[in-house]
């Protein structure tokens, strides 16, 4: 896997009180919601937008990410250039076309998209063109429960992006953010559709917030995420190690 892109620093000048804890060294992610807004108008303006939209609407629209969740994900799969995704919720594949066209347009041939659904009536991965689908290896259905793959330990053991879109209860998202915060590489990305459902995201991102006693401000030397945000209905944090 190549690594990761350089990201482009903001100019600034350090005021007098700043807290040194917020200046510890590593990398810099100020130019990462410039990159996926890049790559988001680009594929919400392409042919492949457009003939997705068609597919979803003309399958049934109910359940499926719509398109600036398929852009938001688009641009942050592009930015991180992720070798191992595993997603949970596959369905009839929405979100998974718009992974594997990202990973097409990286030209990163070797990477596997593990997609997990539950349901035994859909037809996983409908949506997914031929295309991206005929990649040898590059998308992994897997048809059957989250916690079993763990428990037989099916899924890799550490992962570049981790994509919720399974059962949006408080308890199960936060039991999967649990389960796959720990096998994400350094840099890696947790991603979550649909975080306006409950409390589970911001509850499991401030968890990995630590302050500075005296500030009351982000020590960054011991909070264990480098940058987070929303984007629509995606919410996203990349994994400091």
């Amino acid at each position: 896997m190549k690594r990761m892109p350089a990201i482009s620093r903001l100019w600034w000048r350090r005021p007098e009180d700043t807290n040194r804890a917020e200046l510890s060294p590593g990398p810099s992610y100020h130019g990462t919601w410039d990159a996926v807004a890049r790559f988001a108008a680009e594929i919400r303006a392409s042919n492949f937008m457009a003939e997705m939209i068609r597919r979803r609407d003309g399958y049934g629209s109910e359940g499926v990410m719509g398109a600036l969740d398929c852009a938001t994900l688009y641009g942050l799969t592009r930015w991180l250039r992720p070798a191992a995704i595993v997603e949970s919720g596959g369905y009839i594949g929405m979100s998974s076309a718009f992974i594997l066209k990202a990973l097409a347009d990286e030209k990163l041939t070797a990477a596997k998209l593990y997609s997990i659904e539950l349901s035994q009536e859909c037809d996983q991965g409908a949506l997914i063109p031929d295309e991206l689908r005929s990649v040898p290896g590059g998308f992994v259905p897997m048809r059957g429960k989250i916690e079993d793959f763990l428990k037989r330990n099916a899924l890799p053991s550490s992962v570049d992006m981790f994509l919720h879109d399974s059962s949006h209860s408080y308890r199960h998202m936060l039991w999967e953010f649990r389960q796959f915060w720990p096998r994400l590489r350094d840099g890696g990305l947790l991603v979550s559709h649909d975080v306006q459902m409950n409390a589970a995201f911001p509850e499991f991102v401030a968890k990995t917030y630590a302050h500075d006693k005296n500030t009351g401000r982000r020590d960054a030397q011991r909070t264990s995420h480098y940058e987070w945000g929303r984007w629509g209905y995606i919410g996203f944090a990349i994994k400091k190690g």
